[in-house]
């Protein structure tokens, strides 16, 4: 992907999951790509063509890693953060309706995002091309506890280099062991 030349780089870090949405017909999905950190750089590199967008996530070594990346990239985001763990995919949520009512089934035990924060060499590359780091609390629900620390460390490292910290809390109790994990995780980001 051609890098913008404009000086204000976005480093969003997070989980692309694959997204089974319902299609016109019965029993038939369609095939796209989600999640709530992808969504804001999506949506940051359509309004703001001149804006560097960067993805921070890990995929697989399987085909659909790869049109992950190629989603990613035809949304004008840069992937050369994307980090690639083998042996793990992508994660996969399909949408059900119920008389218009949206519910949500989730498979991300095998997601390579989970793995993240594992290298704090490459969160530090990413974070110092970056003006400005936006991660959310699905960020940190779907990290184990060392790997959240790794990011908390890099992100406090960012900020005391005078980075722009953003973080939408965005929690969801069933990524966490239990409420005092996820409101102390929560109250870390916010700090």
């Amino acid at each position: 992907m051609r890098r913008r030349t404009h000086d204000v780089h976005v480093l969003a870090i997070g989980e692309c999951m694959a997204e089974l949405a319902p299609a016109d017909a019965p029993s038939e999905y369609q095939l796209g790509f989600a999640g709530d950190t992808f969504n804001t750089a999506w949506y940051l590199a359509r309004l703001s063509p001149d804006l560097n967008v960067s993805y921070f996530t890990a995929a697989g070594t399987d085909a659909i890693s790869d049109q992950m990346r190629a989603a990613i990239t035809a949304g004008g985001i840069d992937v050369s953060h994307v980090q690639t763990v083998p042996n793990r995919t992508v994660g996969l949520y399909l949408i059900s309706l119920d008389n218009g009512e949206r519910s949500f089934s989730y498979w991300r035990g095998q997601s390579a995002a989970r793995q993240l924060a594992d290298d704090p060499k490459a969160l530090a590359i990413a974070m110092a091309e970056a003006r400005l780091i936006y991660f959310s609390g699905i960020t940190l629900g779907i990290l184990d506890a060392a790997a959240r620390d790794t990011l908390f460390d890099a992100l406090r490292t960012a900020r005391a280099a005078g980075k722009t910290i953003a973080f939408d809390p965005n929690l969801r109790p069933r990524l966490w062991d239990n409420t005092d994990a996820m409101l102390d995780a929560t109250m870390q980001g916010a700090a």
